[in-house]
């Protein structure tokens, strides 16, 4: 067995082949991007910067509690960049043909597998910013009613209608018989 042998090539079986391949959105980086930004510009200012919205004597005060909250903030957009970055790579996000395979976690790992053929339906449910950025939560309805969310994926559109195209190709055919 191959070390960078994905867990979706380990578990195929005789005759699957992969029909749509999904990915997380690039959002799931914007927290850690945001406060590692906000971070170091509370990092970069200066006494005499802030001696423009208040006194230099309150200024000399307060940088250093400034500089501690700047510090805090990189490191902590730091490890949320860090963990969005394990989340990126260790999900695996398929459609072949006859399953829809969902996998997550870098340690541990959760999957979530269903043959198409017992897939009902599937909902999508997006934010009006996963609109405008193209992401959104996608909720596989199994039969017996079981419901997976899949979030944050890019392009849900794309991966619902190959979802949908594949749980077609995988329904019995059905003959009409005449009188």
């Amino acid at each position: 067995m191959t070390a960078n042998r994905s867990y979706v090539e380990s578990v195929l079986l005789k005759g699957e082949t992969l029909e749509y391949a999904g990915q997380l959105h690039w959002i799931i980086f914007m927290g850690g991007l945001v406060s590692a930004i906000s971070g170091t510009i509370l990092c970069l200012l200066t006494p005499a910067t802030l001696n423009t919205w208040l006194p230099l004597a309150l200024m000399n005060e307060l940088h250093n509690y400034i500089l501690y909250t700047g510090v805090a903030l990189v490191g902590s957009g730091v490890l949320m960049l860090g963990h969005s970055y394990l989340r990126m790579i260790s999900t695996e996000l398929v459609i072949t043909n006859r399953r829809v395979i969902c996998k997550t976690g870098f340690v541990s790992r959760n999957t979530f597998e269903i043959m198409l053929s017992r897939v009902e339906g599937a909902n999508i449910d997006q934010t009006a910013w996963g609109r405008v950025f193209k992401y959104g939560s996608i909720y596989v309805h199994g039969t017996g009613g079981g419901i997976t969310p899949i979030d944050h994926v890019a392009n849900p559109l794309q991966f619902k209608r190959a979802l949908m195209t594949g749980v077609e190709r995988n329904q019995p055919v059905r003959t009409v018989q005449g009188n």
